[in-house]
């Protein structure tokens, strides 16, 4: 589903994200994609707030998921959907390395690593519609 006209950059935060949203708007116009991925919770809540001055119904029309879920994701209206990531168990991992670092150091030869932590997807109301009664 990767396209790149969809793809904009910018700096990782909440004015960059609403920069980034209006862009998208002007360029894409009627050819909006229906869901955007953030790289952060900042860039969606800027991006949330551009799309809402366009009177662009989120989730209805587009739907929008970040990437995080800080504490502020579940307070900005429509509430967030992010991907969670365990960022104290982030924290232990790199502590552990560098100990191992520490404790080995100039006797081995270390490789690079790479070290996977697990995310889990939080939905909320930003990429489905709530049901009514």
């Amino acid at each position: 589903l990767y396209k790149s006209k969809y793809v904009y950059v910018g700096k990782f935060s909440v004015e960059s994200g609403y920069q980034m949203m209006k862009q998208a708007i002007k360029d894409l116009q009627e050819k909006l994609p229906h869901a955007f991925f953030a790289a952060n919770d900042s860039i969606a809540v800027g991006a949330l707030r551009a799309l809402n001055e366009a009177g662009i119904s989120v989730p209805d029309r587009v739907s929008m998921v970040a990437f995080n879920d800080t504490s502020i994701a579940k307070y900005v209206s429509p509430s967030l959907s992010c991907v969670r990531v365990d960022t104290e168990e982030m924290g232990r991992a790199g502590l552990m390395m560098l100990e191992e670092l520490y404790q080995t150091k100039n006797k081995v030869k270390r490789s690079p690593r790479k070290v996977t932590i697990g995310t889990s997807l939080v939905f909320r109301e930003s990429s489905f519609k709530k049901k009514t009664d």
